[in-house]
């Protein structure tokens, strides 16, 4: 009764031993198994009995066929090997795929709420200094246009998913303005920013005024993909940053002689940035669409400056302020770009918005300065400016 599971044993070995001997024979063949093996068939191979989903009932290939080409699915995915665009293409992942790069962004941008009201023409009859001043034309502002300047940097890739970046960026925006008005008539040019109380002694025929404002930031960040294949990629922003926003701003009247007024307002200070950054791959071609966003909080001071003299006084008014802040900066951005066939050469071009909150800016200072009063929160030492323009971007990878 024990002797047939021997027996079993041993027709077992037999049969092993036999396709090892056929294995040794024919040598493995490009699909695992001997060529003439029996029903199992390698791809592009006919024989009497097929798997499902590779074969139809007569032996013709289906969707689902090995030896065809392709796997087709109902298009585009993330696992199926295609690249930026959702084309096949060997050079690029769905990551980030290159261990270095560099950039530079040129910048076309403008400072909005940073204007100084300095000037403005008043009717010259008045013989009262108890009379109200009548303005009978357009307040002279200062205020800056579209300026160029510049961001750059570089990244360093630390994995597929992530990598570390520099940046520096500076804008230099500068404004100039002149009032002059007519000789012989009852026309005179007021200040606006001279120290109070004005009065009819300090009024001339001419007024001009110049306005600096700058902005420079050095950000490094980290980013990480959140989200991505080949078709996009979503990354959050984690990062330092260092800031400084400087306000000069100068003023002379022609009064029987001359007036100056002088102010320098800057702020300086470094923290934290948090963002998202956004990348959407066009199929079947090598262009992008993308969105950023940020907001920094920076712990700083703020200082000011406001000198005042004229040709009989050499230091009218001399004072100074200077007070701990947390400015809030947020920025926007977006736009369109392209890259090459393998991703190492991308230009973009886009629309930004940025706005500081929490800093003082020029006519604020002034103002506080001519009511003598640095301590109410309504004389607004509080404001925020805003910057906003157009970027271009080359970026070179390897």
């Amino acid at each position: 009764m024990h002797a047939k599971p021997f027996v079993l044993a041993a027709i077992l070995a037999a049969l092993a031993g036999a396709g090892n001997t056929a294995l040794a024979q024919y040598g493995p063949s490009p699909y695992g198994y001997p060529p003439s093996y029996g029903p199992m068939m390698g791809p592009g191979m006919m024989g009497p009995a097929t798997m499902p989903g590779m074969y139809g009932p007569a032996g013709v290939a289906s969707a689902g066929y090995m030896g065809g080409g392709p796997v087709q699915g109902p298009g585009p995915s993330c696992d199926a090997g295609y690249s930026k665009g959702g084309c096949a293409d060997d050079c690029c992942g769905g990551g980030y795929t290159h261990c270095w790069s560099v950039f530079g962004e040129f910048l076309y941008m403008r400072p909005r709420d940073a204007e100084v009201a300095y000037a403005v023409p008043i009717d010259g009859n008045i013989t009262d200094p108890s009379d109200p001043v009548f303005q009978v034309g357009e307040v002279q502002v200062v205020d800056p246009d579209f300026q160029p300047g510049f961001r750059a940097g570089f990244t360093r890739t630390c994995s597929e998913c992530a990598l570390v970046a520099v940046t520096y960026a500076q804008l230099d925006a500068d404004a100039n303005d002149t009032l002059v008005l007519p000789g012989g008539s009852n026309f005179l040019a007021r200040s606006l920013v001279s120290p109070l109380p004005i009065n009819a002694a300090v009024d001339g025929l001419d007024a001009e005024a110049h306005l600096f404002v700058q902005f420079k930031t050095l950000d490094v960040d980290f980013k990480n993909l959140i989200s991505y294949c080949d078709d996009y990629r979503v990354a959050f922003v984690v990062g330092a940053r260092f800031a400084k926003l400087n306000q000069e701003f100068d003023a002379l009247f022609t009064v029987q002689g001359f007036e100056t007024v002088e102010t320098d307002v800057e702020f300086e200070g470094a923290g934290i940035k948090l963002g998202l950054e956004a990348e959407r791959f066009a199929r079947c071609s090598k262009c992008f669409v993308y969105g950023k966003g940020d907001v920094s909080f920076l712990g700083g001071e703020s200082r000011a400056t406001y000198f005042g003299t004229n040709q009989a006084d050499a230091a009218i008014v001399d004072t100074s302020w200077e007070a701990g802040r947390v400015v809030t900066i947020t920025s926007v951005e977006a736009g369109l770009g392209w890259q090459n066939h393998c991703g190492n050469l991308r230009l973009s071009a886009g629309y930004s918005f940025s706005t500081w909150y929490n800093i003082t800016r020029t006519n604020e200072w002034i103002n506080a300065v001519q009511k003598n009063n640095f301590a109410d929160e309504s004389d607004n030492l509080f404001g925020f400016m805003s910057f906003d323009g157009i970027n271009a971007r080359i970026e070179v990878l390897w």
